[in-house]
């Protein structure tokens, strides 16, 4: 997975980036760009629950530290079921395949011994 699709708040809108967001939501914004932003909120219903959601936090300078450790924590889940996916795989087992290709070795070999001694 790449490393962008783990970040929580970039994904929200594609035309608004994380900075822009965590800006309108500190209000420190021009005028142009808070337009901008709320624009894309009324395009977007899932976009204005979740900023709605964000407007929520009582102390905007700590939804940095939010995004970040939401961040850290998708992160982590989906680098967890990477893992738990990847171990389902079998590996690839070069000693047995080596002893099957020893013993088929040993098998024509005994064939071509025991029909050189009846032919002869």
């Amino acid at each position: 997975m790449a490393e962008d699709l783990k970040d929580i708040l970039s994904h929200l809108n594609k035309e608004v980036s994380q900075e822009t967001l965590l800006q309108y939501l500190k209000k420190e914004l021009g005028r142009e760009d808070v337009h901008e932003v709320e624009r894309q909120l009324l395009e977007d219903p899932f976009y204005n629950d979740a900023v709605e959601g964000l407007q929520e936090v009582e102390n905007p300078e700590r939804l940095l530290l939010i995004a970040d450790a939401l961040n850290r924590d998708l992160k982590k889940r989906t680098e967890k079921k990477r893992k738990e996916r990847n171990k389902r795989y079998l590996k690839p087992q070069w000693w047995l395949y080596f002893s099957i290709l020893i013993l088929l070795l040993l098998l024509v070999l005994v064939y071509l011994l025991l029909h050189g001694r009846m032919a002869g």
